[in-house]
């Protein structure tokens, strides 16, 4: 029998390195594994960084530095380090390279497997709004939310603000009202932590997600994909299958084989033209066996389904 593997993974944040906000939140997704931390800014100077603050209305990106400060960046800045860092880490042996920040779309190559934080979300989005549910997203920062309109996200995209720093307790207020029409919140930002997570969610009564959970639980998936079989990782994700096992069973039972099928798919945010490829069926049908799926659970979108799997107790 052999020895278990024990993954190495490089977690890279925009400002500084240590970040125990972000690898808190992270960690629990991730298991067994050796976390390395590196701050895209972790070598320039806090004059370097100040003379790197946008002007007027460019985009800009909001970070931490060592000494708990929060920065607001122009983004072509903390690209450019970010690439170079990237870069470098590429060829030190990692089996997992995670970009641990949201905003940033610039294209990496490398040759190391790697999670990049805003394409995790875009892809965790996208599914959702195909299913046309409307999801409502807080950004720390305004020019980030402009950026984000130009997404092919769908039209039943809501949109806010709230800042990390300062009053948060204010801003998230005000946030959550911008957005209390969408049937899931996603909190864009690493900085915005479950414990504001679930503020969010007692205050607006709708589940909410954070970027960290995003992107941990896209590089759980990834683990297992590089070790070729499932990697001993103890984190609580659940797959669409063990969502619809947590649901009433009563419901259940009156679902046919292939609702089922297709149930469980949507539960794992796949479109509906990926369900009908997977299951040899076409775009119609799979349109026409999920409608009458979430009619006969008397659901109106898959948050909401989501939503009651996880307020069930394991079974």
């Amino acid at each position: 029998m052999g020895t278990r593997r024990i993954p190495r993974i490089a977690v890279v944040t925009m400002g500084h390195a240590p970040r125990p906000d972000v690898m808190e939140e992270l960690r629990p997704l991730l298991g067994e594994a050796t976390l390395d931390e590196f701050g895209a800014l972790d070598n320039d100077s806090d004059r370097l960084i100040a003379k790197s603050a946008p002007c007027r209305d460019e985009l800009s990106y909001l970070t931490r530095l060592r000494d708990g400060r929060h920065v607001i960046v122009e983004a072509g800045f903390v690209t450019s380090r970010t690439e170079a860092l990237v870069t470098k880490l590429d060829g030190q042996n990692f089996d997992l390279i995670i970009l641990a920040m949201t905003g940033m779309r610039a294209r990496l190559a490398t040759r190391t497997p790697l999670i990049h934080g805003q394409d995790a979300l875009d892809a965790w989005i996208s599914a959702l709004t195909a299913s046309n549910s409307r999801i409502g997203i807080i950004f720390p920062l305004a020019s980030q939310q402009s950026a984000a309109s130009e997404s092919d996200y769908g039209t039943m995209l809501k949109s806010s603000l709230a800042s990390i720093g300062g009053n948060q307790s204010s801003d998230l207020t005000q946030a959550i009202d911008r957005v209390s029409g969408a049937d899931l919140i996603v909190m864009n930002s690493v900085g915005y932590t479950g414990e504001m997570a679930q503020q969010v969610e007692r205050t607006s009564g709708k589940p909410v997600v954070t970027a960290c959970r995003i992107i941990g639980s896209t590089a759980r998936l990834r683990l297992s994909e590089i070790a070729g079989k499932p990697l001993d990782l103890q984190a609580a994700t659940y797959t669409g299958a063990e969502l619809l096992r947590r649901l009433p069973q009563p419901a259940l039972e009156t679902l046919t084989r292939r609702e089922t099928e297709v149930l469980v798919q949507v539960l794992e945010g796949a479109a509906n033209k990926s369900i009908a490829r997977a299951l040899g069926i076409s775009h119609r049908t799979v349109e026409i066996h999920r409608a009458r799926a979430m009619l006969k659970l008397s659901a109106t979108s898959t948050p909401e389904l989501i939503r009651r799997a996880l307020r069930q107790p394991e079974r």
